[in-house]
């Protein structure tokens, strides 16, 4: 069953896969290994990553809190697994004020950049 992630806001501190407008848009997560593999790997990183909070997950959804390093703002991550099309849906925005200055793009592209390198070197988290 596929679902939509939350809505995002129209200011500028929000990424999403299921955005229609270009400024939002950011690629969903792509693989060609085992969904359930690639997924236990995208949640692993994600659990791991050096400013979550907090953390929950299931077989298809997951929610994620992360905190920045300076102010101690929290910002929502939420993924969505499609296995029949092989991708991971995310949606990542702050809670508060209306520029991130591309912190939640950066946070998605360098969790990609880090669940590429771990499928295709062969390693599990």
């Amino acid at each position: 069953m596929f679902k939509t992630l939350p809505p995002y806001p129209d200011s500028p501190n929000c990424v999403c896969s299921q955005s229609e407008s270009s400024s939002h848009f950011i690629s969903p997560i792509e693989f060609d290994i085992d969904p359930a593999q690639a997924w236990k790997t995208w949640c692993n990183l994600i659990a791991n990553h050096r400013s979550l909070d907090s953390i929950e997950s299931s077989d298809s959804h997951l929610h994620a809190v992360f905190v920045t390093r300076i102010f101690r703002f929290k910002d929502d991550l939420s993924c969505i697994l499609v296995e029949d099309e092989r991708l991971i849906h995310v949606r990542s925005a702050s809670r508060l004020g209306y520029w991130d200055l591309g912190a939640n793009r950066k946070r998605v592209e360098e969790l990609r950049s880090l669940f590429s390198q771990t499928i295709l070197g062969g390693h599990e988290i």
